[in-house]
């Protein structure tokens, strides 16, 4: 689930090396940017939940990037979601897996590539508290490095890589407000450790990232609200062990509508980006389905 572009890992070769500053190898990272909205913080009863992601992310820029840079993501991301009668310290325990599957299409500097395959694992445990309006959640989130990665070569310096080729550890905290009144004010922040990329001898740097919404419920069934995400970069890239200096982050800010059932809900988005440094620049188009089993 960059967004999916969380997944991209463009790696140009000789000559356009030198041109190229970034921040987080290539622009990438793996936090879901975007993905949550309403009701973030809030987790579900006991029970089994399937929660589906489709997104489409469209960049055509990218700060500090190689010219002419187009990416295009379609992203299918489900995520099943286990929560237990335990509970320890107050809260609900959860557990949850994600599989991204990811078409990947890029071009930059006259150059192309194309992939298509499963992204990097997502694993992670939670606990959920519920106190009258108030919902919040803590977690913790591994991201494995499962995904496909190809090393770039002499013959191939574009590659469009699903997988990132490190790992990363995340602590999560998601916060809902909703009172009676039909307002719901949501967020969810975190903040990533990333590995080495053993292949490329590089080494994203920690960085804050969240998503948040401003919500309002029109009826039962239908709540409109104004959400985005947030990145920013707290430590700076290294490459071979030497400080890079480039940090990247963005803002990304539009419109969710969302339409809830007795044991199903659908939420739709549309978010640009905008201040944005060291990363590609786009917007994205996400759906968000959940089915409760």
């Amino acid at each position: 689930m960059k967004q999916l572009i969380l997944k991209l890992s463009l790696t140009l070769m000789l000559g356009l090396s030198t041109h190229i500053a970034h921040a987080t190898e290539n622009g990438a990272d793996s936090f879901a940017l975007g993905a949550e909205g309403m009701m973030a913080g809030a987790l579900p009863p006991p029970g089994v939940y399937l929660l589906t992601y489709y997104q489409n992310y469209h960049a055509g820029h990218f700060d500090q990037g190689p010219p002419n840079f187009h990416l295009d993501v379609n992203a299918f991301i489900p995520r099943l979601v286990w929560m237990t009668e335990q509970n320890y310290w107050g809260g609900q325990l959860g557990f949850y897996a994600i599989q991204p599957m990811v078409d990947l299409r890029l071009s930059a500097a006259g150059m192309s590539d194309h992939n298509t395959a499963l992204g990097d694992l997502m694993l992670g445990s939670m606990l959920g508290w519920h106190r009258g309006n108030h919902h919040w959640i803590g977690a913790i989130e591994t991201v494995l490095a499962t995904g496909k990665y190809d090393k770039a070569s002499i013959t191939q310096p574009l590659v469009a890589n699903i997988g990132k080729n490190y790992n990363t550890v995340r602590p999560i905290f998601a916060y809902s407000y909703a009172p009676e009144n039909g307002l719901d004010l949501s967020t969810k922040i975190s903040y990533s450790f990333n590995t080495e990329n053993d292949d490329t001898h590089y080494r994203s740097g920690d960085y804050f990232a969240g998503d948040y919404s401003i919500g309002y419920k029109l009826s039962d069934h239908v709540k409109v609200a104004i959400e985005g995400y947030a990145f920013k970069q707290t430590k700076s890239d290294r490459q071979h062990g030497d400080n890079i200096g480039m940090r990247g982050q963005v803002l990304a800010v539009g419109p969710a509508v969302q339409y809830q059932d007795k044991n199903w809900s659908i939420e739709a988005k549309y978010l640009t980006e905008t201040q944005v440094e060291n990363r590609p620049e786009g917007h994205t188009g996400l759906l968000k389905f959940v089915w409760a089993f």
